[in-house]
C-alpha cells in the first residue's frame, strides 16, 4: 500500500463531495501516473490556498467514469475511491501541525514549497511514515473536531 496526495481547491473539493465522494480525478498529463495507482492505495487530501489535509481515499480501482464533476476542468484520469476520512476545510489537519515531522517539512525554510510536494497530484510519499502520521491526524480531527478559521 503507497500514499499519493490528492490536491484540491475548496471549489473542487466541494464539487468532489457533491458528486458523491466516489470518483478522483487528475489532470490528462498524469495518466500514466495515475495507472500506476492500486487498489487499496490511499490518497490523502491537501486544500491548497488554505493549506489543510481535508480527507483520506482508499482507491477501489481505476475508473472510466465520464461523468462531469468539476465545472471548470474535467480532470479525466480517474480512480474509483471510497472515502475513509472527509473533513470541512475548517475542521482539516493544517500543514503547518506538521513541520519537523515529514520529509517534505522538515524546517521553515521549506514553508510554502514543502519541496515541491504539494504542486502537482497525483504523487507518491516518499516515507510511508508521513503517510501514516497524516492518515492518523486526520482519524483524530474527525474524532475529535477543532474548529480552524480558514
Amino acid at each position: 500500500m503507497n500514499y499519493w496526495i490528492d490536491l484540491f481547491t475548496g471549489t473542487t473539493w466541494d464539487e468532489f463531495q457533491k458528486a458523491g465522494a466516489s470518483i478522483s480525478g487528475f489532470r490528462p498529463r498524469m495518466r500514466k501516473t495515475v495507472q500506476g495507482i492500486q487498489p487499496g492505495d490511499i490518497l490523502l487530501c491537501y486544500l491548497t490556498g488554505v493549506m489543510h489535509w481535508v480527507g483520506a481515499l482508499e482507491v477501489v480501482g481505476q475508473s472510466d467514469d465520464k461523468t462531469r464533476i468539476w465545472k471548470d476542468t474535467e480532470f479525466p484520469s480517474r480512480l474509483k475511491v471510497k472515502p475513509l476520512v472527509m473533513l470541512s476545510p475548517s475542521n482539516g489537519v493544517p500543514m503547518k501541525e506538521l513541520q519537523g515531522k515529514v520529509c517534505f517539512y522538515r524546517t521553515q525554510a521549506d514553508s510554502g514549497k514543502f519541496k515541491g510536494f504539494v504542486r502537482g497530484s497525483p504523487s507518491i510519499f516518499k516515507a510511508k511514515e508521513d503517510g501514516d502520521l497524516i492518515l492518523r491526524l486526520l482519524r483524530d480531527a474527525e474524532r475529535s473536531p477543532v474548529f480552524k478559521e480558514v
